[in-house]
């Protein structure tokens, strides 16, 4: 099984390696760079540490969405509510303790 990534493509999951969201980002992009470069499938599986069949799905996935199958969140956003609580915390922090 092989996988044909556009430079561009290259370029964007070299940096994911570099600095991977994730684990699952990491290994995933990893795969799919080793595919491409001419790896078997059997020796990206072995060196991910997963099933063939796993490989097959990251491939598989790859294809249909390409690097938005790659995509992690920036991480949590504060809540709404949680920057009134801020605020309270820094009048708290100036009031005299007489």
């Amino acid at each position: 099984m092989s996988v044909r990534i556009s430079e561009k493509e290259r370029s964007r999951l070299l940096g994911m390696i570099r600095r991977p969201r994730s684990r699952k980002q990491y290994y995933r992009a990893r795969a799919l760079l080793a595919l491409d470069d001419g790896q078997p499938i059997e020796a990206v599986a072995r060196t991910a540490k997963v099933g063939i069949e796993r490989v097959e799905a990251w491939v598989d996935g790859f294809e249909r969405l390409r690097l938005a199958y790659l995509a992690e969140s920036d991480g949590p956003r504060p809540r709404a509510d949680q920057d009134d609580d801020r605020g309270k915390q820094d009048e708290w922090a100036t009031e005299d303790r007489g």
